[in-house]
């Protein structure tokens, strides 16, 4: 079973990227991408409303991908 890595970065964050990029530079299985959503401060779509009741408990991968600037994804191949 082959094991593909992700290290996503966050947008305002180039200097992990190229950090992540160059420490990790050659590992196979592994890859460093940028994340390329759109959020509500891009000014590119406006916001859709919250509600309550769809708030998460717990934090998500996006929730970290915000407070550390990067998330680690594994996924078997």
């Amino acid at each position: 079973m082959t094991v593909q890595i992700f290290i996503v970065v966050a947008k305002n964050r180039p200097d992990l990227y190229e950090y992540f990029r160059a420490g990790l530079a050659g590992v196979d299985g592994v890859e460093v991408i940028v994340d390329r959503r759109l959020r509500a401060d891009d000014d590119v779509i406006p916001a859709l409303p919250s509600r309550p009741s769809e708030r998460r408990a717990a934090p998500d991968i996006y929730d970290q991908l915000e407070q550390r600037g990067f998330v680690i994804v594994r996924l078997p191949a």
